[in-house]
């Protein structure tokens, strides 16, 4: 894989497993909840233009940008991926 441009791939943090089984529509509820806490994300991969971070950085985005940043499937976990100017901070 190769991530191109300005673009930030980031982990998503895990949630807690649930022995209810929770609809996707429900799980996204969750998720845009969980967002509000989500303070220092790491950096999984950055795009060959990126200057500011780097792998394994750990950032905060704002939560409008995380609610629109796009869910990629990559090995098996989701990320998420973001334009570079969505950084606010570097940890």
């Amino acid at each position: 894989m190769k991530l191109v441009g300005r673009r930030v791939l980031l982990n998503v943090p895990k949630r807690p497993e649930s022995i209810i089984e929770l609809t996707p529509e429900t799980e996204r509820e969750l998720e845009m909840k969980m967002i509000d806490k989500w303070i220092a994300l790491e950096v999984f991969e950055t795009g060959e233009d990126v200057e500011t971070v780097k792998s394994g950085d750990k950032v905060y985005v704002p939560s409008s940008a995380l609610q629109n940043a796009e869910r990629i499937p990559v090995d098996g976990d989701t990320k998420m991926m973001i334009a570079e100017f969505d950084i606010a901070i570097v940890w």
